[in-house]
């Protein structure tokens, strides 16, 4: 695993660190679906409080709030990535792993802020909503900004150093380029989201 989520190319990291999180994402899904009552998870986490229950008036107003609270969402995942790296893993790793396990007990259990008529089975046609787009942006800037810990430790157990100034890696131009595709891909599936939550 090492040598995929702490690879130098930054397309190894993503597809990584994005499969596990979608085997992680149809698990947790499939568990709630069939196992937690509907509505469980409403109101459960930050965003989604801040998201409230009630749609923007019109698109516009409904992508900048989507846009921003992922936005919101990526101050995390940067904080963690400069905060430690244990070993190959960095901290800002774990919250798009997280964001899909909830995504899918979401999904399973209809626990949206605006719910659906009815849960979602499990089935690909998942792919044709937004949610694992933006999870895949985050995923993605997680992955381009792993590299910029200011502490690391050799594991989970043990006590984490400081790295030297002159030992820290800095942006590569692979990387810069993937925040932007990373921001690209926000954007493109924010405005979906708000296109289909205003035309409901």
């Amino acid at each position: 695993m090492k040598s995929l989520l702490g690879n130098d190319k930054v397309i190894i990291r993503f597809l990584t660190l994005y499969g596990l999180g979608l085997l992680l994402f149809f698990i947790s899904w499939m568990i709630a679906y069939y196992f937690l009552p509907e509505g469980l998870l409403r109101g459960v986490g930050v965003l989604g409080a801040l998201a409230g229950d009630k749609a923007a008036n019109n698109m516009g107003i409904e992508f900048l709030k989507i846009f921003g609270l992922n936005l919101l969402g990526w101050s995390f995942i940067i904080s963690g990535n400069y905060i430690l790296r244990v070993n190959y893993f960095s901290f800002g790793y774990l919250i798009p792993l997280v964001w899909m396990i909830m995504y899918g007990a979401t999904l399973g259990s209809n626990s949206f802020s605006i719910p659906l008529e009815e849960s979602l089975a499990p089935s690909l046609s998942v792919f044709t909503r937004s949610g694992l787009y933006e999870m895949m942006a985050g995923t993605l800037f997680a992955v381009a900004t792993y590299s910029i810990s200011v502490n690391q430790s050799a594991s989970f157990f043990s006590r984490s150093t400081p790295v030297p100034k002159e030992k820290r890696a800095s942006l590569k131009k692979e990387d810069w380029i993937a925040i932007g595709m990373a921001v690209f891909i926000l954007a493109g599936a924010a405005l979906r989201e708000a296109y289909m939550i205003t035309n409901l």
